[in-house]
């Protein structure tokens, strides 16, 4: 479900600032203390407020910023390739 009228494309997803693309899904980042190597992030979105993308700490830069906007890519609908299988996404509750 895109945030505006407009689809966000893949280039953008990871061209554009990430404080815009956090603006434009009403998401924040907050860092988790989840030390698990197999953990790179999560988001939930709530009924009433921001999406939380929650990102491990121990994360570098590179990896947190990655992961953050494919994360924000799934929440927005853009259209993503499919994942390499060691990557798993999963959608708890609600619509897909």
């Amino acid at each position: 479900m895109p945030a505006t009228g407009t689809t966000l494309s893949t280039a953008r997803l990871f061209s554009a600032p990430l404080p815009e693309l956090l603006a434009e899904a009403d998401a924040k980042i907050v860092e988790s203390s989840i030390d698990d190597s197999d953990y790179y992030g999560a988001i939930v979105k709530p009924p009433v407020g921001p999406a939380i993308v929650c990102i491990p700490e121990s994360r570098s830069a590179a990896e947190r910023s990655v992961m953050a906007r494919l994360l924000v890519g799934r929440l927005l609908g853009a259209p993503m390739l499919p994942l390499p299988s060691s990557v798993e996404a999963r959608t708890f509750g609600g619509a897909r």
